[in-house]
């Protein structure tokens, strides 16, 4: 993944659910286009992010194919990536650098 100065983008898996939490933090004075992209380059999802805001999304992963995909944030001089892996209708945590979010209440 790549981060600019611009704004940064994570993905994390919720509990032991379906659902995935994706952290958009826009720090740009422009609004951002936030995608998500399976490996053939087929959008699922977009959705416009407002210049300087940080918004929290729950996606639910349940509907998508194992596989492959991409979680583009873009704008004109902004391109952050963070890529990640649909397994058994879950967000793959094997890699290291994502946690489990929960809630703490």
């Amino acid at each position: 993944s790549s981060v600019f100065a611009s704004g940064n983008l994570t993905i994390n898996k919720y509990r032991n659910t379906d659902y995935s939490i994706v952290s958009v933090f826009n720090t740009s004075n422009s609004n951002l286009k936030l995608k998500v992209y399976d490996y053939t380059g087929h959008v699922f999802y977009s959705e416009t992010i407002k210049a300087e805001t940080n918004t929290q999304k729950l996606f639910d992963l349940s509907n998508l194919s194992d596989g492959d995909y991409s979680l583009v944030l873009v704008g004109d001089n902004t391109r952050i990536e963070e890529s990640f892996i649909v397994k058994s209708k879950k967000l793959d945590v094997s890699n290291e650098t994502m946690q489990i979010a929960e809630n703490k209440n």
